[in-house]
């Protein structure tokens, strides 16, 4: 006859074996070379941690359930959840995968199979590979990055990357920050601090992340003067908002939205000419950075540095890492005495890029001097397939891999790529997509599918639509499909 269950059962935490014995299982030597003691023991004590809380959780269960019970149930046995046991192998075994998932990489090389090739997920643009190699010598020892060659003297950081900038962009000066909203706040607090920063209501972004330029102004010390109206402003509503108050007037490119119908914005030139008459400086947040025309890809909508900078404006401000193609960082760009103000202000010795951003940037802005960086930027290079010659590779991927993965159904379908990364909103590019269907199991729905593929090394990220798991080959470089067939392989074998 089963004992009769009462609120005094007994407490399993006594059981849970010391941190000291748990270090010394046999299942543990083997990190004796990859991990301290100390930072092993911390492992414990969070596994350890875990399961007194879920004892507890256990424990009061019980106990609700008991006092719920009445005379007639007393004698019988409580159904339910199993009890925990205390398993010394076990816990260490859970101490090893904590220990093994702490030394794995943290970022890691993904298969981009969702169609969005600057996809802020994903890391937004791909670097040239090649870069790497020549960046490895950097990373691994000594650098000139405040140090002229010339004169053996102390000298500024960035000196190339101006130098290839003025070539490139055609502007007097420039620097280099950590991001672009960076850009946006050392550029207020420069030239607009305690004063007034006229923006367009139809321009007062909010950015990934809840970041809104309103925000960035005011923790910068500038004060909002907003003027126009959501769809409409002209270059009378700056005109008319100048006052002795006034710092600056800033216009900022929707980098993810669009405003379509009754409209009107005022153009750079009139802000230009506006800022020549008033004394007032004129600076553009240009968002992706596109260096170059992408009307050759059918998105003539996203405006140039170069022509912004042609026209007159004191800076332009952009990121490294959408369009252009580079690493997290932001560019400000234009005449000497603005970029130079910024410059010198204290706060841009807490914003300025590190010696590997710097080198980053400069090593992808030498790909631009080629005479055509489509082919030398990976963004560029794959905004720039065409969707006939994306539609092959896949036929080509199917045909030689079909018995190879005969337990899945793939089929070939059109889809709807994007350049992502706030670059031209709203507007696609034709693309098309490998459809992978399973045999209709729990195993082969699209989640599970879905899921399978993001769990391999490397991981491989796809979409899902209608109930469908669909990889984008225009966002999958050519040499990373060999990671989807070995994955695609695994899983059609695991389906026999």
């Amino acid at each position: 006859m089963p004992d009769k269950i009462t609120n005094k059962t007994p407490d399993k935490r006594a059981e849970i074996p010391q941190v000291d014995r748990l270090l010394n299982h046999e299942k543990l030597q083997s990190l004796a070379t990859e991990i301290s003691q100390a930072a092993l023991a911390h492992l414990i004590r969070e596994e350890l941690k875990e399961l007194r809380e879920n004892l507890l959780e256990d424990g009061a269960r019980k106990t609700d359930k008991s006092a719920g019970a009445d005379e007639e149930s007393d004698n019988k046995t409580i159904s339910g959840k199993k009890d925990f046991q205390i398993d010394a192998d076990q816990i260490a075994q859970n101490v090893l995968n904590r220990a093994h998932q702490l030394l794995l990489p943290g970022i890691r090389k993904v298969i981009n199979g969702t169609g969005v090739i600057l996809n802020t997920n994903l890391g937004r643009a791909p670097l040239p590979f090649e870069i790497g190699k020549r960046i490895e010598k950097i990373a691994g020892g000594y650098t000139n990055l405040e140090l002229d060659l010339e004169t053996g003297k102390r000298g500024e950081r960035g000196t190339k990357l101006e130098q290839l900038c003025r070539v490139l962009l055609n502007c007097q000066k420039a620097i280099v920050v950590n991001n672009n909203a960076s850009s946006v706040m050392l550029a207020v607090a420069a030239l607009s601090s305690g004063k007034e920063v006229i923006v367009s209501r139809g321009e007062l972004i909010e950015i990934g992340g809840s970041f809104r330029l309103p925000d960035v102004i005011q923790s910068a010390g500038g004060i909002l003067k907003e003027v126009g109206t959501t769809n409409r402003t002209s270059a009378a509503d700056y005109k008319k908002a100048i006052t002795e108050k006034t710092g600056m007037i800033l216009k900022c490119h929707r980098s993810n939205f669009a405003i379509t119908g009754f409209t009107q914005e005022a153009s750079v030139k009139e802000l230009v000419d506006l800022g020549r008459q008033t004394g007032i400086p004129v600076l553009e947040d240009l968002g992706s950075g596109a260096l170059v025309s992408l009307h050759s890809i059918g998105l003539d909508d996203e405006p140039t540095v170069p022509d912004r900078i042609a026209i007159g404006l004191d800076a332009c401000m952009f990121s490294c890492d959408k369009i252009l193609g580079g690493p997290q960082a932001g560019i400000i760009a234009g005449k000497k005495e603005t970029v130079e103000k910024l410059r010198k202000h204290p706060i841009y010795r807490a914003l300025r890029a590190d010696k590997l951003t710097i080198a980053f940037v400069e090593e992808v802005l030498s790909l631009y001097l080629s005479a055509d960086p489509f082919k030398k930027i990976p963004a560029l290079a794959l905004a720039s397939a065409s969707a006939d010659a994306i539609k092959t590779r896949i036929e080509a991927f199917v045909k030689a891999n079909a018995s190879a993965l005969s337990g899945l159904k793939l089929s070939i379908e059109p889809s709807q790529a994007a350049m992502g990364g706030g670059t031209v909103p709203g507007k696609t590019l034709p693309s098309f997509a490998l459809v992978i269907d399973g045999a209709g199991s729990k195993k082969t729905t699209a989640k599970a599918l879905s899921d399978q593929l993001r769990r391999f090394d490397p991981p491989i990220i796809g979409i899902i639509q209608n109930e469908r798991l669909m990889i984008d080959f225009r966002s999958v470089f050519e040499d990373d499909e060999k990671y989807l067939l070995k994955a695609l392989k695994t899983i059609s074998d695991s389906l026999f």
